[in-house]
This record gives C-alpha cells, sequence and structure tokens, in this order.
C-alpha cells in the first residue's frame, strides 16, 4: 500500500469516534519523536523512542545500556530544550528495551569497525618480511595472528 493510501485510510479511520482518539494520540506521539529527534544527536536518534510523559516525567526506550549511558549523560540540556519547546516535562526515566538484539550487534560491530585500524598492502608485506626474519617466538606468533585477522576483516 502507498503511503498517499495509508494516509488516506487512517484520516478515514480517524473520523470514526472509535478510533479519533487513538489516533490523535499516535500522532501526537509521532510529532513528539520527530522533535525528539531532532534534539538528540544524529547518532542516537535510530536507538531511542519516547514512551510516555506521566507527571512531567518522560520515558524513553533505548536499546541497549551504552544508549541509555549516554542519553543520561545529555539529559540536563536535553531537558532545557525540551522546556523551551513547550513540552512540560521535569525529569527523565531512561529504560533499556533490548528486544531488537540484531540492532544492538550491528552498532556495536559498527563502532568496533571504526576502533580498528586497518593495515596498508605495504603494511602487510613489512610485516611478512620481519615475521619471516624472526626465530619462533610469542612476537612471531602475533605478528601472523594479527595479519589473520586483517585478512579477516
Amino acid at each position: 500500500m502507498t503511503p498517499l493510501k495509508v494516509d488516506s485510510y487512517l484520516n478515514l479511520l480517524g473520523k470514526s469516534p472509535e478510533y479519533a482518539g487513538l489516533l490523535s494520540v499516535a500522532r501526537q506521539l509521532f510529532k513528539d519523536q520527530s522533535t525528539f529527534h531532532k534534539l538528540i544527536p544524529r547518532q542516537l536518534a535510530q536507538y531511542c523512542h519516547l514512551s510516555r510523559i506521566t507527571n512531567g516525567k518522560l520515558t524513553i526506550l533505548a536499546e541497549n545500556g551504552a544508549i541509555a549511558a549516554k542519553l543520561k549523560q545529555l539529559s540536563p540540556s536535553l531537558l532545557r530544550k525540551l522546556q523551551q519547546c513547550g513540552w512540560e516535562v521535569t525529569s527523565f526515566q531512561i529504560l533499556v528495551q533490548a528486544q531488537n538484539s540484531t540492532a544492538n550487534t550491528k552498532y556495536i560491530e559498527k563502532q568496533m569497525d571504526i576502533k580498528k585500524p586497518k593495515l596498508s598492502h605495504s603494511g602487510k608485506e613489512c610485516f611478512n618480511q620481519l615475521a619471516a626474519t624472526l626465530p619462533d617466538s610469542e612476537l612471531k606468533e602475533a605478528i601472523h595472528s594479527l595479519l589473520k585477522n586483517q585478512e579477516r576483516s
């Protein structure tokens, strides 16, 4: 179903009294989620979602502990920004919702790839030459292990 058809279907459904309240809440949540994503760093936006605001407490669902910790660090400035946007928020509750382990794994792998240095072709050749001149030792084994890991990545 195309987005236009879905939108017209939801508009039609929203006219019925049984669904009007639900769709109103869903639209407001979508609007709030969009605003929230504009206020937090782009790298975090895809890994956290709003849940609800109850008695001034905003509940945020994070996909893993690292995202939750980063949100907690950002919470004072985020609270100020939300209040400037007119939100009646006085505190946060950040919950970890690790329901999508595939997404968590991809996030962790992405972070690890950034930290892994890649050897150039000439660097690999130099290590191979060095290993060839060394006697059997832990250093020689470590160089061979390094080169095997570089081949895998």
